[in-house]
């Protein structure tokens, strides 16, 4: 009896921080070093659009290396289905295996603010800012603008999913109250066939074949999310007849907004494999950048400007002395520290921009200079 009450005893601490998790997870292990050269990177759930970046990522980084004697590559990255949103950032913050994720910069702000899951700016780095998702809601016909969604069941994607942070914020701030599900993209669809969902809200990077492949011939379609007066941190942007010609009409477009995300890394030991390896990465994906604006790529990655910074984080370090040596070799520049947008911009981003992007940048300049006026 005593040794099963000592047991007992034993057990009871382990069965109350199962039951209660601790909110900042520890500081994680390397992964077990079966194979050295293998980097890992967390991309969303398998109905998040950003597990196509992170599958382009891995095959451009693998393709045109030279392979060892059994197969090896010099480097591997390896892409993890996760579940999205915060699930992605505690996967880089925990599993061993895990050293990447893209994630929004709002989130990634919200939860540094929240202290959710610790001080994410000393476990964190961001290697590079990356594009934007903007935020796509599909609706029933009777439903024609967001003021119709009031009281209504809206889906906001799974608990902890990007999308449910951000709808829930920007429903808020257009003094929308809905009534929040969380489904799958195929389970809400059929619950709005149904009649038991008016609509079902995701981030994506425009043009998501997801958006066709959901609408379809069902009668759905995409309304106008205008940008509230205090909802600075989102960008206001446009869903074109270029964007979804099977949905929206030529010459038409859907008011939206939309938001940026980045690529973050768990902040390894300076000294570590982990560390060196991430810097292998960076200096590979960094070189070969130009092979990701090829047109079988996803058009997003032509909005990406390399030395655009993510004020108030740190960056790897061997991306920021990449950046500083690429801008060095230019001619008529010179190394002077820690690299800005401005000083580097145009010469940073890729030359694939059209000038409608130009345009709609400019103009995107403008309404942030008036906005800061008033």
């Amino acid at each position: 009896m005593a040794a099963v009450l000592l047991l007992i005893v034993e057990l009871i601490p382990s069965l109350v921080m199962a039951q209660n998790p601790p909110s900042t997870p520890v500081s994680k292990q390397a992964a077990p070093a079966r194979d050295p050269n293998t980097i890992g990177i967390v991309g969303g759930g398998p109905e998040e659009d950003a597990l196509r970046f992170v599958n382009e990522i891995a095959k451009v980084i693998a393709s045109g290396q030279e392979t060892g004697p059994k197969g090896e590559l010099a480097l591997r990255v390896l892409p993890f289905v996760g579940r999205g949103g915060v699930h992605d950032v505690r996967d880089v913050l925990s599993l061993p295996g895990v050293d990447m994720t893209i994630t929004p910069e709002l989130m990634l702000t919200r939860l540094q603010e929240s202290k959710e899951l610790g001080d994410l700016k000393s476990r964190l780095v961001y290697i590079t800012k990356l594009f934007n998702e903007e935020f796509h809601v599909i609706a029933r016909q009777d439903i024609r603008q967001v003021s119709d969604l009031a009281d209504k069941p809206v889906n906001l994607g799974g608990y902890g999913s990007s999308v449910e942070d951000i709808a829930r914020d920007l429903f808020r701030a257009l003094g929308v109250k809905v009534s929040e599900v969380h489904l799958g993209h195929d389970e809400a669809l059929e619950e709005m066939r149904q009649g038991r969902v008016a609509a079902t809200a995701f981030l994506a990077a425009k043009p998501a074949a997801m958006v066709e492949r959901l609408i379809g011939d069902s009668g759905f379609h995409l309304i106008p999310i205008p940008v509230a007066a205090d909802a600075t941190l989102y960008l206001p942007t446009t869903l074109r007849h270029e964007d979804y010609p099977k949905l929206i009409p030529t010459g038409e477009r859907v008011e939206t907004v939309a938001v940026g995300t980045v690529l973050i890394a768990y902040n390894w030991p300076e000294k570590s494999s982990r560390y060196r390896l991430l810097g292998t990465f960076v200096d590979a994906f960094f070189s070969r950048f130009s092979e990701f604006q090829a047109p079988s790529r996803h058009p997003k990655w032509q909005e990406v400007n390399l030395a655009a910074t993510l004020p108030r984080w740190k960056r790897f370090q061997p991306a920021e002395r990449w950046l500083q040596s690429s801008q060095a070799r230019r001619p008529g520049t010179a190394a002077t520290g820690s690299v800005s947008q401005s000083d580097t911009s145009s010469k940073m981003a890729p030359e694939g921009r059209d000038a409608e992007t130009e345009r709609l940048f400019e103009e995107f300049l403008h309404w942030r200079e008036q906005r800061g006026r008033r």
